[in-house]
């Protein structure tokens, strides 16, 4: 009888659905006690299920068993014997094959036992008839056991390619219904090639078994041994633990007699140190608890270097210090879900066309899973369009009980309490901030922050970068699911309730009992609802209410026509969007309340006396325009943010508010009403629109943020002093007096003075000398303020200083040299700048300057700043010399009035927005510095801005880039020519374009590279498309900046400079108005001797702008390189 050498394998489970697979064809005579039996043997070692004919040849013709076998395994592997052709029982059994493998796919291997190939091809004994299938077969690549002089070598080599082949045939016909698994699996192999044991994490459903089983099968044949244990969660609870080790351990090392271990044998040195030997691969597959992985892995702590481990998990806690990296497997992306789910349920890669928007409906409730994207394309296959648009409108009420299934089994591992923060969640919080809902649920649970951990380690919630709880929908609605089976008929007598039919039900005819413990309504989805007085009365165990718009709707739905007997006493969190009455209900005992939320309310006052507040955190009254007081609060001793912004009526605040030390955010932005204010504790503040607020004083050390604006304070306390840790201060336009001696606020890192419009140079003084360490200065608009104080020069830390629109300053002194953002737009009382102003410190990232309508500037200030910048731009170029290609270069700009483009611009026109340039040696090009002389202009249009871009071409009209400025400081007006210059860094595309003019000329080893530079304005508006050319260019100018000119621009610049000083100094003595401005009598100009003589730039072998250099001199235009010398 025919019987197949079948061993019962994990590789065996992963192969095309074919019976066996390998069929191996042999002359008995020549091979069954030796190569044959022993081949057999390593094939089963590696879980290969074989078939082999045991049967004596009878007959010419092969059975018909035989010929089903050949057609049911993936492969066959020919022995070519000496006897093989003589045969033809073997050479039926050959044209079969062959017959399969032009028709099937059918894999071949030859192996040539002790013959020549050549032999087998010119066999004498062959009939006619076989000429073509043995000559076909002995062409085919296989193995000669002629090159071998150890058979076990032979038999290791033909075994480990039968792996290589059903891996590819596995790969090519398994993972035709798979999708998205390629990034998944590269990000494991690549784990896999650093450390020894990995996790594979993800929410269920996800494709975790899938990738894991897919990298096994790819991997298994480099291995000695290999074992996937799959659904280690269910087998365990069916078979035991000792049985899963048992199977690990037998698959591992083939040992027949180790059966039946028992747990004194699990860990034992003599397993351990045959595993310390082997070379193995491992995947513990849905592991569910620590006592799983610690039973099933102790041996793992022996493995060899070479060996690897992979478990997947849905609990990610259980992988952190136990595994040495961890694989999240993310959702799929729209298009592969799309594809996904068309497979399934079309049995195509896209949907039908009039299937296509329902198709993508399915897609998107799915959100990327795998498995449901699987199961709802089943349920759909074949089905009519009016079948699909039911079963997707009862998906939302009636999630598929497959799908929930799966994902619920997470769930069901959780504590009592974790079960309830998690339900919590989706009903109530997914979305929120991580700290505003732990805040609350701790109040209801102890121990909130544990059990969102543990959520998270299970894959039910995330937490996103901005700290805001995240949950899959699928997840979400399996939560829904749960607790709608609490009472299937009654939705009073569930604990949750948010669907807003079934909410409205409960409402409207006071069907809530004490089961139900949360109520969360949009109001936005309803008409109006009126609500009994005693709506509450049964509900006494309601914890969170939450009646709330989207929108942040004024009015609200929800009524109470006969007012509010009472709320219910356990109640943490209240949130109640436009809540009708103008006082909480007086019964209410608010001891547990964690959370007061009700924007929009018509309260006049929250009630009266004091109430005992020990758990309150927040109130949040914003909007509540009919607010006249606020309660007592002195018993609030938890009370962390008060926000009752524009809170119009509000004309004081309680003194027991002022006095609590708990108090982090206190937000009173546009309360009109308010006039003063001395709080004790608080860490941010917001006043912004206290329009008769005149008196504030803040005695807290703590306070971060102080803002202001839209006050009517004229002086600043001294109070303010004692702010060491706060880092912004926004001043408000009434500011009129400074203390002359401030504490250092030593923490400061940006001042804004915006519109003070009684700042003069005296008040900026003192702050400036109590500022020392602020990095960001904001003056715009201080009509006041006529010449900026010399103490400016001091503050090393300043890096953005903005004038904009300060129409009496008329005189910029030295300021520091770390300055490398300088706006002084609309400056147009400005006459005078200090050459110094924009000198920058070496080493320093990118520069902006901009004069836009400082019309009054003087000739020598002109001259001194356009001089400064090109000394400026000499100084980002050096910066960006070593700056690999994929990082962000510094870049710079300066603008001023002028009308010409400077001298030192070769490439220049004085009539045209155009200019071609001839570029000798790209690849050397450290960037371009533009010029533009742009015509006056003035906008009509509101919110219309402008900019200029640079398209660059070549010379066969292709576009190889485009550049654009002053994007984000949008010209708005000029009230002359202005000259605007500036330094783009990029020349990627320049390069790009002579490499694909050398890839299609091998005979193109240098290029003069003609490029033309197109010059335009784009003009903006929000209301209608971008136009171009409303605003004229008049003359433009282009200078490359290569490598080998670096250097002399350096000492070209500086010489220039200094002669141009010493001239200045004794023709129009700048000296004479310096003096009375610095305390020291310096003029503010500084003059360095120089004498560097730097002909030449040297560098390594290696890559300029990723063209590479070789280690011989040569000289490219004037750069010289050396072996061994640095570029600069």
């Amino acid at each position: 009888m025919a019987t197949g050498s079948v061993c019962s394998s994990s590789f065996a489970s992963f192969s095309p659905r074919k019976k066996y697979d390998v069929f191996i064809s042999f002359r008995g005579e020549d091979t069954r006690h030796n190569l044959l039996s022993h081949l057999i043997t390593a094939l089963c070692e590696k879980s290969i299920k074989t078939y082999v004919d045991y049967k004596l040849e009878r007959g010419d013709e092969i059975s018909q068993a035989l010929t089903q076998a050949i057609e049911d395994s993936n492969m066959s592997l020919i022995l070519f014997s000496q006897n093989y052709a003589s045969s033809t029982w073997c050479l039926h059994e050959l044209t079969k094959i062959l017959e399969c493998k032009r028709k099937q796919g059918h894999i071949v291997l030859p192996v040539f036992y002790k013959v020549d190939p050549s032999h087998v091809r010119n066999s004498k004994e062959k009939v006619q008839k076989w000429n073509a299938a043995l000559t076909e077969a002995a062409n085919l690549a296989g193995w000669d056991s002629r090159s071998f002089r150890d058979e076990s070598k032979l038999i290791k080599e033909i075994v480990n390619d039968v792996l290589r082949k059903l891996y590819h045939k596995y790969s090519s016909d398994q993972l035709r219904g798979l999708v998205g698994v390629d990034e998944n699996c590269k990000s494991i192999e690549s784990l896999l090639e650093k450390v020894p044991i990995i996790g594979i994490w993800g929410m269920g459903g996800i494709g975790k078994t899938t990738v894991a089983k897919v990298v096994f099968a790819k991997l298994c044949s480099q291995y000695e041994s290999y074992c996937f244990l799959e659904n280690v969660r269910e087998q365990s609870q069916k078979h035991g633990l000792n049985y899963l080790h048992d199977k690990l351990i037998f698959e591992l090392l083939k040992d027949e007699h180790h059966h039946n271990t028992t747990a004194e044998v699990v860990g034992s040195k003599f397993i351990m140190r045959r595993l310390e030997s082997k070379k193995v691969l491992v995947v513990l597959d849905d592991v569910n608890g620590f006592e799983q992985l610690e039973y099933l892995a102790r041996e793992f702590i022996c493995l060899g270097s070479a060996s690897r481990v992979i478990i997947t998990r849905r609990n990610k806690h259980l992988l952190i210090g136990r595994v040495n990296e961890i694989h999240v497997v993310k959702e799929l992306n729209f298009q592969d879900s799309l594809k996904l789910f068309s497979l399934n349920a079309f049995k195509d890669s896209n949907p039908q066309m009039e299937y296509k928007e329902l198709s993508e409906r399915a897609v998107m409730y799915t959100k990327g899973n795998p498995l449901a994207l699987k199961v709802l394309g089943s349920l759909f296959h074949s089905k009519s369009i009016e079948i699909w648009e039911s079963a997707l409108s009862k998906l939302r009420k009636y999630p598929n009980v497959q799908i929930q299934n799966v994902l619920r089994l997470s769930y069901d591992e959780l504590d009592d309490a974790e079960k309830d923060i998690f339900l919590d969640i989706a009903f109530f919080f997914e979305g929120e901030d991580k700290d505003h809902v732990i805040r609350l649920l701790d109040a209801c649970y102890l121990f909130a922050t544990s059990g969102i951990e543990t959520l998270q380690d299970k894959a039910l919630v995330t937490i996103s970068k901005d700290n805001k709880i995240q949950m899959h929908e699928l997840i979400q609605e399996m939560g829904w699911e749960i607790v709608r089976q609490e009472s299937i008929k009654d939705p009073g007598r569930r604990s949750r309730l948010r669907d807003t039919e079934e909410v409205c039900e409960v409402l409207k005819n006071n069907r809530g009992t004490d089961v139900v413990e949360g109520i969360m309504l949009d109001v936005s989805q309803i008409r109006e609802l009126p609500l009994n007085a005693d709506i509450f009365k049964k509900m006494v165990n309601l914890r969170l209410l939450k009646f709330y718009s989207p929108f942040n709707k004024r009015s609200c739905n929800v009524h109470l026509p006969t007012g509010l007997e009472s709320l219910p006493h356990k109640l943490r969190y209240l949130h109640w969007n436009g809540y009708p009455l103008m006082s909480l209900p007086s019964t209410f005992c608010a001891e547990m309340l964690v959370q007061l939320c009700m924007p929009h309310s018509h309260v006049k006052k929250l009630w009266d006396g004091s109430q005992d507040f020990v758990n309150l955190k927040e109130i949040d009254l914003i909007f509540s325009t009919q607010l006249m007081e606020l309660p007592d609060l002195s018993k609030a001793t938890k009370l962390e943010i008060l926000n009752i912004s524009h809170c119009i009526n509000l004309s004081h605040v309680h003194p027991s508010i002022l006095s609590l030390d708990t108090l982090v955010d206190f937000v009173l932005y546009g309360c009109q009403k308010l006039k003063s204010l001395h709080l004790r504790s608080v860490k941010y503040i917001v006043l912004n629109g206290c329009f008769n607020l005149k008196e504030f004083s803040l005695t807290s050390g703590e306070i971060n943020v102080l803002d202001l604006r839209g006050t009517a304070i004229e002086t600043l306390d001294m109070s303010i002093g004692r702010l060491s840790k706060i880092e912004k201060i926004y001043v408000c336009q009434s500011l009129k007096n400074v203390p002359k001696e401030l504490p250092s606020f030593t923490c400061l890192r940006e001042l804004n003075l915006h519109n003070c419009r009684h700042l003069d140079t005296t008040n900026l003084h003192n702050l400036l000398d109590a500022s020392r360490n602020v990095q960001k200065l904001i003056l715009d608009e201080c009509c006041n303020l006529h010449e900026l104080p010399y103490n400016i020069k001091h503050l090393s830390c300043l890096e953005h200083l903005s004038l904009r629109n300060c129409m009496s300053l008329k005189y910029i002194p030295q300021i520091p040299p770390s300055v490398g953002q300088l706006d002084a737009v609309n400056c147009t009382s400005l006459e005078i700048v200090l050459a110094s102003v924009i000198s920058r410190q070496q080493g320093q990232k990118g520069i902006s300057i901009s004069f836009e309508n400082c019309l009054k500037l003087d000739e020598h200030s002109r001259s001194s700043i356009m001089e400064h910048a090109y000394f400026t731009m000499k100084q980002v170029v050096h910066a960006n010399v070593n700056v690999p290609p994929y990082l962000n270069k510094s870049s710079g700009d300066v603008c001023l009035p002028g009308t010409k483009v400077p001298e030192w611009f070769e490439n220049k026109t004085t009539t045209q927005a155009s200019i071609t340039v001839e570029l000798p040696s790209p690849f050397l090009l450290l960037g371009f510095v533009f010029c533009v002389v742009l015509s006056q202009f003035r906008s009509n249009a509101k919110f219309e801005y402008h900019q200029i871009v640079c398209q660059w071409c070549l010379e066969d009209g292709r576009r190889i880039g485009c550049t654009r400025r002053w994007y984000y400081k949008a010209i708005t007006a000029l009230n002359s020519d202005h000259v605007y210059l500036w330094y783009e860094p990029s020349c990627d595309k320049i390069i790009e374009a002579v490499k694909e003019s050398q890839a299609n000329d091998d005979e193109c080893i240098t290029l003069n590279l003609n490029v033309s530079f197109e010059f335009y304005v784009e003009t903006h508006n929000l209301c209608e498309p971008k136009h171009i050319g409303l605003i004229g260019i008049k003359k433009c100018g282009v200078c490359p900046i290569y490598a080998s000119e670096h250097y002399s621009f350096i000492n070209h610049i500086e010489l220039d400079m200094k002669l141009e000083h010493r001239d200045r100094e004794i023709t129009m003595g700048v000296g004479s108005f310096d003096e009375k401005k610095d305390e020291t009598g310096s003029s503010g100009v500084e003059i360095q001797e120089q004498n560097q003589e730097k002909d030449s730039c040297y560098c390594l072998p290696g890559k300029i702008n990723g063209y590479a250099t070789s280690g011989d001199l040569r000289q490219i235009g004037d750069l010289r390189i050396l072996p061994g010398r640095e570029i600069f």
